[in-house]
């Protein structure tokens, strides 16, 4: 696993059994139940802060199935600006799913 994984999944609290990149639909990531991460390759055209925000949020679904309010409090623990983040992210998959590439 990247060390990239790692350090965010200690931030997190959680261990991933794996990870993995592929073709998600229109799905930025998901976190399976067996522990693994799987986030879709075309989240690797964005920012590196858009990928932070997607890899935490998966990492803290590990622990927090739900987006009940457990998950957000964890979430907002080790990205307290996910707010902004998902908002960029959102304007991004506007552009990203059309075909358009995010440029900095």
């Amino acid at each position: 696993m990247s060390p990239r994984i790692e350090s965010w999944a200690g931030r997190v609290g959680v261990s991933p059994t794996g990870a993995r990149i592929c073709d998600l639909g229109r799905r930025w990531g998901m976190a399976k139940p067996d522990g693994e991460v799987v986030l879709h390759w075309a989240l690797f055209q964005l920012r590196p802060t858009l990928v932070d925000y997607v890899l935490v949020h998966e990492l803290v679904h590990l622990a927090e199935r739900r987006h009940g309010a457990a998950f957000w409090h964890r979430l907002d623990r080790v990205l307290p600006d996910y707010g902004e983040r998902r908002e960029c992210l959102a304007e991004a998959g506007r552009r990203v799913w059309l075909g358009d590439i995010e440029q900095e």
